[in-house]
């Protein structure tokens, strides 16, 4: 469990790099929307081209200041005294999960522009290849190279290479996508960097903050163990919503698109649809959680989730029952993020996520270094869940309906010169 806690501490500390480049991506998805569905080849090519080059720059802008972060700054310093044992593994560690973070970032940008020509399928199929390769790595691997350095390159190296192979696919397809130099606008990308930092915020800082910044907390207050335990239900938490991310990944450029076709009934008829859905299957998540979790999960994770842990970190059913209902309260979040986002409320959604991720940071670090009770921590991020997002998504997705969406960013950047720096 210790081992595995600080497999998962450098995974997530990597990752939250991800928040500080920019999210070129969603954004990218939108123009790609709206260009295909205006048959306008000339703006899908330079808003490709000039995406992908800014999105890569940043990306490595990004690796460069972690990496000069592992050159300067001790492990222990960086995680932690509790860290200190392993400090040596987590350097060699750190350097190839910052490497492989940096080759995953780059190509996260072309998944996202496949799902705006609504071919979520492919991004699908290469992300199952990936997971099955990873798999097959893991199972065949670990009894010789019980490593985290080895676990790294099996599970996460698998993965990236597979996101490789689809950013290949994707401009074999489609070669006049390549990225060029010649498409980059300048022009373009103070808008793009504006539109892509609040898709950043809508999509990346609420994970940024409930899975990167409250288990570095807990691993610098508490241990690698109890973030060896958090990571657990993490993992359990990306599984479950990935199911549902099935749905809403391609739904969301379906919306834009009937949006912006006026197709009120296939909106209204979709999002019933997919909102009781959410609803059933979290309640669904909850009743075998709390049922059946305290006996698998064990079982799934080993012993040590019991024996390896402070008090305040068993899995107890109660425990069990608050992730539940943050568990359920985040599916009806994010289906009512797509939503929202999906009519063109997307300031409104960021300037809530915000809010929301302030107060849940701040609550979070209060319980782990006061009580370090791992359900009081869920109980609080469900409550947070409540009080901002749970109730002001439907409302922004609601009025999105029948009032005029804000205009895109970028739409007079493509279409006519800019008159004024403002």
């Amino acid at each position: 469990m210790e081992l595995f806690g600080v497999y998962a501490a450098i995974t997530l500390a990597v990752g939250m790099i991800d928040m500080f480049h920019i999210g070129i991506g969603p954004a990218l998805t939108r123009e790609i929307s709206r260009a295909v569905a205006k048959k306008d080849r000339e703006r899908e090519t330079t808003v490709f081209s000039t995406s992908i080059l800014l999105s890569t720059g940043l990306s490595l802008l990004m690796g460069a200041i972690a990496a000069a972060l592992l050159i300067f700054i001790p492990i222990p310093d960086l995680f932690g005294d509790e860290f200190a044992p392993v400090a040596e593994i987590m350097q060699r560690a750190a350097w190839i999960g910052l490497s492989i973070m940096v080759l995953e970032m780059i190509c996260a940008t072309f998944e996202m522009g496949r799902d705006g020509y609504q071919e979520t399928r492919f991004n699908n199929s290469w992300g199952a290849a990936g997971n099955v390769v990873a798999a097959v790595a893991l199972l065949t691997g670990i009894w010789y190279f019980p490593t985290i350095e080895f676990l790294l390159l099996a599970v996460n190296g698998s993965i990236v290479l597979a996101k490789l192979g689809n950013t290949i696919h994707l401009l074999i397809q489609r070669p006049y996508l390549i990225p060029k130099f010649s498409l980059f606008k300048r022009k373009l990308v103070r808008p793009l960097a504006f539109d892509g930092f609040r898709f950043s915020i809508t999509y990346i800082l609420a994970a940024m903050i409930e899975y990167n910044m409250i288990a570095f907390v807990i691993g610098r207050v508490i241990g690698p163990e109890a973030v060896g335990v958090y990571s657990v239900m993490i993992t359990v938490h990306f599984s479950l919503t990935n199911v549902v991310g099935m749905i809403t990944r391609p739904y969301w450029p379906a919306l834009m698109d009937a949006y912006e076709r006026n197709d009120e009934a296939w909106i209204t008829k979709t999002s019933r649809r997919l909102s009781l859905g959410g609803i059933a299957f979290g309640i669904a998540t909850t009743i075998g959680l709390v049922a059946l979790g305290p006996i698998l999960l064990p079982l799934w994770a080993g012993e040590e989730l019991k024996t390896d842990v402070s008090s305040g970190f068993e899995l107890t059913r109660m425990t069990l029952l608050a992730f539940s209902a943050y568990f359920t309260l985040h599916i009806w979040r994010h289906i009512n993020q797509v939503f929202a986002l999906g009519v063109g409320w997307v300031s409104q959604v960021a300037w809530t996520v915000v809010a929301e991720g302030l107060l849940l940071l701040g609550l979070g670090t209060m319980i782990v270094m006061t009580t370090g009770n791992l359900g009081t921590l869920y109980a609080a991020m469900a409550g947070t869940l409540v009080l901002f997002s749970g109730w002001l998504f439907p409302l922004f997705f609601k009025k999105g309906r029948t009032q005029t969406p804000e205009p895109p960013v970028m739409e007079e950047e493509l279409v006519h010169p800019v008159s004024s720096p403002l």
